[in-house]
C-alpha cells in the first residue's frame, strides 16, 4: 500500500515542481508539462520500492523543513535561496535517517505528505491568504499553519492505530 502513497506523492512532488518553477510559461502547458513529470515521479518513486524508506524519510525532513520554514516566515524572518539549501539538507538528512527508523518511518511520512499536500490543494483552490506558488510561504500564515498541524495530526493518529491494529491481528 505504500508503493501507492509513494507514487502519489511522486505526483505531487513532481506537478508542483513544475508548477512553482514554471512561472514563465503559460498555464495550460506548466498543467501538462506537469503532469508529465509528475507521471514519470509517480513511476519513479513507485519502482524504488527498496529505496523506500530513503524516500519516506526524506519526504519527513523536506516537510519538516518547509514546516519551520512557513514559522520563520510567520515570524518575519525571509530565508530567500537559503531556504531552498536548507530544505535540500533536510531531506538528504532525512532519507539517511529513514532507513535507520526501518518502517517506524512510512506513518510520519504519508501523514506529513498528506496533510502539506491538502494545505497546498485547498491553498491553491480556495486561496488561504498565502502564496500557493512559493513552497517556502504555503505555511506561513497562522490558519494553514494550524490547518496542517491539525490534519497532520488526526492522519498521523489514524495511521498509527490502524498500524497498531494490522499487527495485533498479524500475531
Amino acid at each position: 500500500m505504500f508503493r501507492f502513497a509513494l507514487a502519489f506523492i511522486g505526483f505531487a512532488l513532481g506537478f508542483s515542481l513544475v508548477m512553482w518553477l514554471g512561472g514563465g510559461l503559460d498555464t495550460a502547458v506548466r498543467i501538462l508539462f506537469g503532469i508529465v513529470v509528475g507521471g514519470i515521479l509517480a513511476l519513479t518513486f513507485y519502482m524504488l520500492v527498496k529505496f523506500m524508506l530513503h524516500i519516506a524519510g526524506g519526504v519527513v525532513g523536506l516537510v519538516i523543513m518547509l514546516a519551520l520554514l512557513g514559522l520563520f516566515q510567520l515570524g518575519g524572518l525571509n530565508v530567500g535561496a537559503f531556504g531552498w539549501v536548507l530544505a535540500a539538507a533536510a531531506a538528504v538528512g532525512g532519507g539517511l535517517i529513514g532507513n535507520r527508523m526501518g518502517n517506524m518511518v512510512v506513518v510520519p511520512a504519508s501523514a506529513l505528505a498528506g496533510a502539506y499536500l491538502v494545505v497546498l490543494g485547498l491553498g491553491a483552490l480556495y486561496g488561504l491568504g498565502v502564496k500557493t506558488d512559493e513552497p517556502f510561504e504555503l505555511l506561513s500564515g497562522s490558519f494553514p499553519l494550524v490547518l496542517f498541524l491539525s490534519i497532520f495530526a488526526i492522519s498521523f493518529l489514524a495511521q498509527l492505530q490502524a498500524q497498531r491494529l494490522r499487527l495485533r491481528f498479524l500475531r
